[in-house]
């Protein structure tokens, strides 16, 4: 269980290394004058119980709440840095001497009640009282206004959505939330949603788990919510079963349509659970790319392995165990990308994905250039054959180096050019 345990303060990782030739200090620098502030702001959403209030404002726990609670929270960088040196500093190969990451603001704007109470019998059915529906609607209707009134401040129309894993808290949520955002140069709209993680102790996986099931019907009304275009879905760990599961019960034919990207980092997944949702119920085709990171090394997952006595889980594998037919599905559906990551040199195995510089680097070539793999694709990954690729520790590491020529190229999806004007980082 320590090997899954979160440090109690996060830390800005080093500099992607695809942004270290001087396009990760010219994306921020783009942005227009009243977001150029070191402090990040980021949307969240939230099913925790509130447990007090601070001078930050309120505190969430791992208790299970009947709403879900929306809002606003502040990321601050502890020593604080000039909006110049930041620029600079995320742009180059240098690294930043280490900022820590303070959530300095938490401001609920609303919540949306979903209990049994709202409901009434009629002609022996369930449904909303028109009340509660009422209430619903406005809820609804004042988060989207916090989506909308902030995709109107940026080029890009993006809306990423974060969903953490076991033995998490509110602020680790928020912390890798803007660890991501800022990774890609704060494009679009991040939004942290935080489900009652974080019971700790030696049964601690087990509460967390079942807050995961919890959980699922407030994430799928999330989701649910027409007007959060071109949506991007990163889960880590245990949040990939929250997330696959709650898409796996909303209407996937119509989703499909709108969703961007879902990502899987170091899923914390059944291998036979994840074959029968991606191959059986068409989890595979819900997103116009579903990418998932795994490795071999990773010990939280292993643990996890052990702990439910799994054939494996899709976040341990080393040479994937699908059939030939299996394998034949993954080479026709070039939407779905494996990712096997062989990279070291970062803190815990099961976060290698968002601390990193390499691995990160595909991370923003996905999220913010949106890229796909294989030739011209922007995204140089080394093909093992059988429908998955490799990624290492030299993964666009020349990127910014004297004499580096790295060929540019178009954008993998033609109908979302990129936010800014300038190349596509993620061809360099």
């Amino acid at each position: 269980m320590v090997l899954t345990a979160c440090a109690s303060r996060e830390k800005l990782p080093p500099t992607p290394h695809v942004l270290r030739d001087g396009t990760g200090s010219r994306r921020l620098a783009e942005l227009p004058p009243e977001q150029r502030t070191t402090d990040m702001e980021i949307l969240y959403v939230t099913d925790r119980s509130e447990v007090g209030r601070s001078e930050r404002g309120p505190e969430y726990g791992f208790g299970r709440a009947t709403a879900m609670a929306f809002g606003t929270a502040t990321v601050s960088l502890a020593p604080a840095p000039t909006w110049d040196e930041l620029v600079r500093l995320s742009g180059q190969g240098e690294e930043h001497p280490g900022f820590l990451l303070d959530m300095t603001r938490v401001q609920q704007v609303g919540e949306v009640v979903l209990t049994p109470q709202s409901l009434e019998v009629v002609d022996g059915r369930l449904r909303r009282t028109s009340e509660s529906f009422a209430e619903l609607e406005k809820a609804k209707a004042g988060f989207l206004a916090m989506v909308k009134s902030r995709l109107d401040r940026t080029k890009s129309k993006d809306v990423y959505l974060y969903v953490h894993g076991f033995n998490n808290t509110f602020y680790d949520a928020v912390a890798r939330s803007a660890i991501l955002w800022h990774s890609i140069s704060r494009q679009g709209v991040f939004i942290a949603y935080t489900w009652p993680a974080g019971y700790g102790g030696p049964f601690g996986y087990f509460y967390d788990r079942e807050s995961g099931e919890f959980t699922i019907f407030h994430l799928r009304e999330l989701v649910e919510l027409p007007e959060l275009e071109r949506l991007h879905i990163i889960a880590h760990s245990r949040g990939t079963d929250v997330a696959t599961t709650a898409l796996r019960e909303l209407n996937i034919a119509l989703r499909a349509q709108d969703m961007e990207t879902l990502m899987l980092a170091a899923p914390d997944l059944d291998l036979e659970v994840f074959s029968q949702r991606f191959w059986l119920e068409n989890l595979g085709s819900v997103a116009r790319r579903t990418v998932v990171y795994f490795s071999s090394e990773d010990d939280a997952i292993g643990l996890s392995n052990w702990l439910f006595g799994s054939k494996t889980r899709i976040g341990t594998l080393s040479q994937i165990p699908f059939s030939p037919s299996q394998i034949k599905l993954i080479e026709q559906m070039p939407q779905i990308q494996l990712v096997e990551c062989k990279v070291s040199g970062f803190g815990s195995s099961h976060a290698y994905v968002f601390g990193n510089p390499a691995a990160m680097s595909d991370v923003v070539a996905v999220l913010r250039d949106r890229h796909d793999v294989g030739p011209g694709q922007g995204r140089p990954l080394e093909s093992r054959g059988n429908g998955t690729w490799l990624l290492t520790n030299d993964y666009f590491a020349q990127v910014g180096k004297p004499g580096a020529e790295v060929a540019r190229t178009a954008p993998a999806a033609a109908a979302n050019p990129p936010a800014s004007s300038e190349a596509p980082v993620g061809g360099r």
